[in-house]
């Protein structure tokens, strides 16, 4: 058999052994092809042999030697998802090379017992580490890989389950699209639904969210059969380590890629198996969720799919309806169902909580078990009732590759579940100093402990990032900010650096909008210099500094989270732009919802509870809170 031709850096195979049979072949790399002084010969680096297997005390290093330039053949192609049949001859990887031997029994869990020439006992094997035995002859294997013909152009359609798609999909929906090139079988991408292809009930025109063309510049859209588009699989953060053999989505090349957990390293990194790549790689805990199967219209999950529950639900379906933005959403959730619950309990506000729907209490009440919190004991899962208006779907998972901006809206996970609040400053090393208005807190955070904001509006998730005009007023801007004649009074406060303190703006049409800052400098004369903690600057990169009389500032309102709900014509301030607004309850809403009527902007709104704080008067160095039913 003549020698093909190698280049420097090639990955092969080395072949040792006496005969075909019985021979293994090691992964290698070409150090150099053909030396002058070694005819016939290729210096090669070992991939899975050291050069000091048998004494640990010497330092390590992969081997090198000149071997046989006829028992040196190429990688073979990786061959995705391939299964195999008893009695075909396979090469099994097993003491750092490949040997040939023989399927004798089929496993459970895409294992398989395999037999070698000269060992009495046959040995069990992954499906991953099996490949079906073929020969290297005149520069071509036999037998031959028929589907390499024109890898580029060919295209596999994903069904799902081998059923169409009933998921209906309208515009501005996140869903995602499944890889459906050879080599990227079993990949999800993140996009959005652009539009429906005219004379077509089953293609889409998307456009990608982590993947762009070819010359970078601008998101990849791409023409996509129905069948191969799901929805975005509701987030169920993995508490503790994941498993081993537990099956997961890898973030690997730009989407989600399904894998198994191989070795569970320190400090919540994994060795992960990429099936359709065949490729191992370590990842951080943060890179990887749990798996989940869109069947028959639900998401199913692979201990459900595998403990034999039925897929489709005999119970009938429970119906809540949620008041939103003053249109009526309708949603449904069977047992077993995947929500968010919001919670209202004091020190809680504005955060939610991942459930599972465990029973139907009626028409507006449900039996949830959270999935992060325990109960007084810790010994079980915590189990409650939760009021239809506090439960959501749970919002689909948009990867976040670039960095979050300035003051952008974001959840965050904290404490066992996800805080809304706004991106105060972006520091170094993927990290994001977060602002919490219902705290008024500022803490840090990693990129990976993010995710975009997400609100259920009208039976469907709007990404805060990707609001229309329609659904975001403009962000206002109080301009300079002085008091009457910029005079000090005996009421004015004395403040302090580094003091938490809001700032009032009596410009026109910001009456009665107050900004959380904090205290830079005293300028003297009653003016202080101060930074605002949800404005930015003109160049939209830092946070606004500027000068403000000490009229326009008072300290900021100590924190008051209620439980109780507003009653109509209570007076409140509402977080609204940025700024806390002063306002009145005109109308108590189903859901936790209220409208408000804001005096700044004589408009009436609607907000949550949690946005919502009772209105206080800081009126000669004290906190007053006003009678209620005062006149709005």
């Amino acid at each position: 058999m003549p020698a093909p031709h190698f280049e420097k850096g090639d990955t092969v195979e080395v072949s040792r052994g006496d005969s075909n049979s019985t021979c293994s072949w090691f992964p290698a790399s070409i150090i150099r092809p053909f030396p002058s002084k070694h005819k016939g010969q290729i210096y090669v680096e070992y991939e899975t042999h050291s050069s000091a297997d048998e004494d640990e005390t010497e330092t390590k290093r992969r081997r090198r030697e000149y071997v046989c330039a006829t028992n040196v053949r190429p990688l073979p192609p990786v061959e995705l998802h391939r299964y195999f049949k008893v009695g075909e001859n396979v090469d099994a990887f097993h003491d750092k090379a490949w040997r040939r031997g023989t399927i004798v029994d089929i496993l459970e869990e895409s294992r398989y017992a395999v037999s070698f020439e000269g060992v009495v006992e046959p040995l069990e094997f992954d499906q991953w580490n099996l490949r079906l035995h073929r020969d290297w002859d005149d520069g071509s294997w036999v037998p031959p890989f028929h589907h390499q013909i024109q890898p580029k152009q060919l295209k596999l359609r994903i069904k799902f389950s081998g059923t169409k798609s009933d998921a209906k999909f309208s515009k501005g929906t996140m869903v995602e699209v499944g890889g459906i090139k050879e080599g990227f079988r079993v990949s999800w991408y993140a996009a959005v639904i652009v539009d429906l292809i005219p004379d077509s009930e089953d293609k889409f025109l998307v456009e990608y969210q982590t993947v762009k063309t070819l010359n970078g510049t601008v998101l990849l859209k791409d023409k996509v059969d129905a069948s191969n588009i799901r929805p975005c699989p509701p987030e169920t953060p993995q508490i503790g380590h994941f498993k081993k053999f537990q099956e997961v989505d890898a973030w690997y090349k730009d989407g989600w890629w399904v894998s198994d957990i191989v070795k569970v390293l320190d400090d919540y990194n994994y060795r992960v198996y990429v099936r359709s790549t065949d490729e191992e790689i370590t990842l951080e805990h943060s890179n990887l969720r749990r798996h989940q199967d869109w069947i028959d219209g639900e998401w199913v999950t692979g201990s459900r799919r595998s403990s034999g529950l039925e897929l489709k639900s005999r119970k009938r379906d429970v119906e809540f309806k949620a008041k939103v933005g003053g249109r009526t959403s309708k949603a449904k959730f069977k047992e077993g169902t995947m929500v968010e619950v919001r919670s209202d309990e004091e020190g809680y506000h504005g955060s939610w909580f991942t459930a599972v729907i465990v029973g139907s209490l009626g028409e507006d009440k449900f039996l949830i078990e959270y999935q992060t919190l325990k109960s007084e004991d810790e010994a079980q899962p915590l189990k409650e009732k939760a009021e239809a208006s506090l439960l959501r779907p749970c919002p689909p998972n948009i990867q976040r590759l670039d960095r979050f901006k300035l003051f952008e809206k974001v959840d965050t996970w904290y404490n066992d579940g996800w805080w809304v609040g706004l991106v105060s400053r972006v520091l170094d090393g993927l990290k994001y100093a977060v602002y919490f208005w219902t705290t008024n807190e500022e803490l840090e955070f990693g990129h990976f402990s993010l995710r975009p904001h997400q609100e259920w509006m009208c039976g469907k998730w709007v990404a805060e990032f990707r609001k229309k005009a329609s659904f975001l007023s403009p962000k206002p801007r109080p301009g300079k900010l002085k008091g009457q004649n910029g005079l000090i009074t005996s009421e004015a406060t004395y403040f302090c650096k580094g003091m938490k303190v809001e700032v009032k703006s009596d410009e026109e049409g910001f009456s009665g909008s107050w900004y959380p800052a904090v205290i830079i400098d005293s300028l003297g004369t009653g003016k202080y210099l101060v930074e605002y903690r949800t404005l930015k600057s003109d160049d939209e990169n830092k946070l606004l500094m500027e000068e403000a009389d000490a009229l326009c500032i008072r300290p900021s309102l100590p924190v008051i989270q209620r439980k109780d709900p507003f009653g109509p014509l209570d007076e409140v301030d509402a977080w609204y732009n940025a700024a806390w607004w002063v306002g009145g309850v005109c109308k108590v809403l189903q859901g936790s919802m209220y409208e408000v009527y804001i005096r700044g902007t004589n408009e009436v709104l609607e907000f949550q509870h949690s946005d919502l704080r009772p209105h206080q008067d800081w009126t000669d160095g004290k906190w007053l809170v006003p009678c209620r039913g005062r006149k709005l």
